[in-house]
């Protein structure tokens, strides 16, 4: 204590002048409206800036939630528009009971329920390309389903454990999905053989069919993996070679594979129904 009463008593001058400034200051701003509102500018400004400051930290932190938010809210959207292309097909589906089920989880209508999930591992430059999601089992997710994102196909579903999952990229040798030409639904297979991760292949479209660059090749639904629909590319390259008996067709893929963070599964609600019956078929 006594040194702290020595520093004050060195330097009391100092102290004395600086208390007398700042009586000075108040009083002056007190009774000038001029100085006052500039005063008052000024630390607003100040104040503004801290808080802008301190509130781009706290979304930088909250980027993961807000993300997650808003997947959550795009699969709902999804969902909505599953249910409003299956009152569009059949025109006896009452819209507000078709609405309803959406909410409460008992939906038969709806063909595709989409769950939101994070890439935590992707590969783009090998011959057989994988990538890991941060959902599995026991967010619903089983072995064989559809991998998209707003762009398009991603993948599909390849092993399972409670809390992840490893899927097929589109960019695997093995991989095939069954799609469509738009313009025409004319049915064709789209498979990844080539090294560049922006291209694929449209397979088995006949010669007889008019295909032009610039056309648009989409999922076809008939498998249940990807609903109707589902972008996979666009035509670049459509060369008919008299020898063969389909066009050699090669597209841009939809999706930009070196940049994929956030996906959707599709789960067809009605998978299983439909694959016991076309096994019954079979035998």
């Amino acid at each position: 204590m006594s040194q702290l009463f020595a520093i004050i008593f060195k330097y009391r001058v100092f102290l004395v002048f600086i208390l007398l400034e700042l009586v000075a200051a108040a009083l002056i701003v007190n009774n000038n409206t001029y100085q006052r509102s500039v005063i008052l500018s000024s630390s607003n400004t100040v104040v503004g800036g801290i808080y802008n400051t301190t509130s781009n930290i706290e979304q930088y932190f909250n980027l993961t939630e807000v993300n997650e938010d808003l997947l959550n809210e795009n699969a709902l959207l999804r969902k909505q528009i599953e249910l409003y292309q299956v009152a569009g097909i059949n025109d006896s589906v009452d819209t507000k009971n078709t609405l309803s089920p959406l909410f409460y989880g008992m939906s038969d209508t709806i063909a595709y329920d989409f769950i939101p999930a994070r890439v935590i591992n992707n590969s783009v430059y090998r011959s057989a390309n994988y990538i890991t999601l941060n959902k599995g089992r026991k967010d619903g997710i089983v072995e064989g389903m559809g991998i998209m994102t707003k762009d398009g196909v991603v993948g599909q579903v390849k092993s399972v454990s409670n809390h992840f999952a490893t899927c097929y990229s589109l960019l695997h040798r093995d991989m095939a999905v069954s799609s469509e030409l738009k313009k025409n639904g004319a049915l064709c297979t789209v498979t990844w053989n080539t090294e560049d991760p922006t291209k694929a292949s449209a397979n088995y479209l006949p010669l007889h069919l008019d295909i032009n660059v610039g056309d648009t090749i989409t999922s076809s639904g008939f498998n249940t993996v990807y609903p109707e629909g589902v972008m996979l590319g666009v035509v670049t390259e459509a060369e008919k070679t008299p020898s063969e008996r389909f066009w050699l067709v090669t597209i841009d893929v939809s999706v930009d594979f070196s940049k994929l963070h956030h996906v959707y599964v599709s789960k067809s609600l009605f998978r299983i129904e439909k694959d016991s019956l076309e096994s019954m078929d079979e035998q």
